[in-house]
């Protein structure tokens, strides 16, 4: 799978993990699980991005040298 399709599907279950937060907290429930969840996802998908956008800098500062 590439990167952004791994960040995608990151995104589309940080959504999904989101409104299903939202529907615990209108009712009441805990929803502990769900948020230590979303956490490790936004990780990911920071990590996955600075990966990107160090690679994007290291590719224009070769093409100028």
């Amino acid at each position: 799978m590439s990167k952004i399709n791994l960040m995608y599907m990151i995104n589309k279950e940080i959504k999904f993990l989101n409104s299903k937060i939202d529907r615990k907290i209108v009712r009441g429930i805990s929803y502990e699980r769900e948020a230590r969840k979303h956490r490790e996802l936004v990780h990911k998908l920071r990590k996955l991005e600075s990966e990107a956008s160090m690679a994007r800098t290291f590719s224009f500062a070769h093409f100028l040298f």
